[in-house]
């Protein structure tokens, strides 16, 4: 049972990590030194996975559910101990958030996808999926440490945020349409007798045709989507990506809107106050 396990023990922390067991470690960890103690082994398993992944470009859930402790222990470490500091700021914290929740939500959406019953057509599975803002609505948005990490985050870090999925938008622009074909799938008319057969009998062969599927070449990387799983993951994450900058440019708009409204109204009671000030001086001078 976790709540019998001595944090001490090092090793024994590791396996429960490896066990899918970091939530429960987290709630199980009842002072400030069992907090510390799990965060140094969380820190060490995090850096080994990450690691692996870089070697073997494996599937990052494990890391990134012992990432996703690894803010828990520094949000309740912040609380419990004065002395703890967050080395990552607000807005490192709400872009790892964003990301970390888009990954996972990808992920478990392309588990679920079965090429016998769901072909092997990316436009046709992404067409099928559920809209982009509806996931965003019920996994990023409903999400308490996303909740906390935008409460917490100023307009300055928001930009920067902003900025930054900007950034990585353009390079997965690049990076997915690498992964399509040089001609797209299309299906087409082709007639079913000959030139001799047409001239020769116009009212049977005239409009006679079948529909085929024809490869019509195009720019490179510019055609339909190959290799699905891959694929699917590249656009799939690009349009919630893409989802969420928009969702922050309104909440920017918002922000502005309100400090543009907080300097307005101080700028009138600035203009009130130097009117007042300006009578009373005159009556007192008179």
């Amino acid at each position: 049972m976790l709540e019998d396990l001595d944090f001490k023990n090092e090793k024994a922390v590791k396996d429960a990590l490896e066990r899918w067991q970091a939530d429960d470690l987290f709630e199980a960890a009842i002072d400030v030194r069992d907090l510390y103690l799990l965060r140094n082994a969380v820190k060490a398993v995090e850096k080994q996975k990450a690691s692996e992944l870089l070697k073997a470009k494996d599937n990052p859930e494990k890391w990134l559910e012992i990432y996703r402790v690894d803010q828990k222990l520094d949000r309740k470490l912040s609380e419990v101990d004065a002395a703890f500091r967050v080395t990552d700021t607000n807005e490192q914290i709400l872009f790892d958030v964003l990301t970390s929740l888009v990954i996972v939500t990808v992920l478990h959406e392309q588990i679920d996808i079965d090429p016998e019953y769901d072909g092997l057509d990316v436009a046709s599975i992404l067409e099928k999926a559920t809209p982009v803002d509806e996931v965003i609505d019920t996994e990023v948005e409903k999400d308490e440490d996303y909740k906390q990490s935008l409460e917490k985050a100023t307009l300055k870090d928001l930009q920067k945020v902003h900025a930054r999925l900007a950034g990585v938008l353009t390079k997965f622009n690049n990076a997915y349409t690498l992964k399509r074909a040089d001609y797209k799938i299309e299906t087409v008319k082709m007639p079913t007798a000959n030139s001799i057969g047409r001239m020769l009998f116009p009212s049977l062969f005239a409009n006679a045709t079948k529909k085929i599927i024809s490869k019509t070449p195009c720019g490179k990387g510019r055609g339909d989507w190959v290799e699905t799983p891959t694929s699917y993951i590249l656009a799939r994450t690009c349009d919630m990506l893409q989802e969420i900058k928009g969702r922050l440019s309104m909440e920017i708009q918002d922000r502005e809107d309100q400090d543009a409204a907080i300097k307005r109204r101080k700028m009138i009671k600035k203009k009130i106050k130097e009117t007042i000030f300006f009578w009373k001086n005159k009556k007192d001078a008179s």
